[in-house]
Parts: C-alpha cells; sequence; structure tokens
C-alpha cells in the first residue's frame, strides 16, 4: 500500500501536460491525483487503527479450559495489564505476547500513516 501511495503523493511535483483532454490543467490534475491517494491512505490506516484496536480489547483466539476461546473477550482490554492472566492461554505459546506486539506495531504505525495522509492533503491544498 505505501508503494502506490508514494507514487501518487509524488505526482504533486509533476506537470502532466493533457490531463484529462486539456492541455492547460497542468499541476492541477497532479495535484488532485495527490489528495486523492492521500485520501485513500487516510481510509486505509483509519481501518487498521480501528481493526488493531479491536486485536487488542478482544485478545487473542487460543486453546483454554479444553475448547479454543477467546478468554479476554469481555475484560475489555484489562487483561492488557494483568499480566498473570496471559496463563490462561495455553496454545499456542505466548500467543498473548504475539497478539499484543504485532497489534500494537499495526497501531501505532496505521496511526503515523493517518497523520501522514492528513498532513498530504492539507499540504495540498497550498
Amino acid at each position: 500500500m505505501l508503494l502506490p501511495a508514494g507514487v501518487f503523493i509524488g505526482l504533486e511535483h509533476e506537470d502532466c501536460c493533457g490531463c484529462c483532454g486539456h492541455e492547460t490543467c497542468g499541476k492541477s490534475c497532479a495535484m488532485l491525483s495527490s489528495v486523492l491517494a492521500a485520501l485513500i491512505g487516510v481510509a486505509g490506516s483509519g481501518y487498521c487503527v480501528v481493526i488493531s484496536a479491536l486485536g487488542l480489547v478482544e485478545g487473542p483466539y487460543c486453546y483454554k479450559d479444553n475448547q479454543w476461546v477467546y478468554p479476554f473477550q469481555d475484560t475489555k482490554g484489562q487483561y492488557l495489564t494483568n499480566y498473570g492472566s496471559w496463563s490462561l492461554c495455553l496454545e499456542p505459546e505466548n500467543v498473548v505476547v504475539w497478539n499484543v506486539t504485532l497489534f500494537s506495531i499495526l497501531l501505532g504505525l496505521s496511526a503515523i500513516e493517518v497523520i501522514l495522509c492528513l498532513v498530504q492533503v492539507i499540504n495540498a491544498d497550498d
């Protein structure tokens, strides 16, 4: 997702003469492409923020009491600070650590991407 976004955001500095059949549109066509790419980036990274937050709150799917369940589903994310409860998940080994690490990284990076894309949208209007 970063490669196409980088290409479209880079179009801001191009002069695409003849855009949409008009010889005079020049940089405005490239600017529109840049803004549209940034808005798509905001939507995609916003979706990732929501899914990552839900993944952290719900917790991992793991083996507990002879069945596969979401043992932290009703804790509203309180399991994140109660490290003793992490041992409820018997299999896969270290699944809670993996879940917390993965979704924390995704949450942080997607939040940064939202900010960068919003800055691009605001900056593109100048």
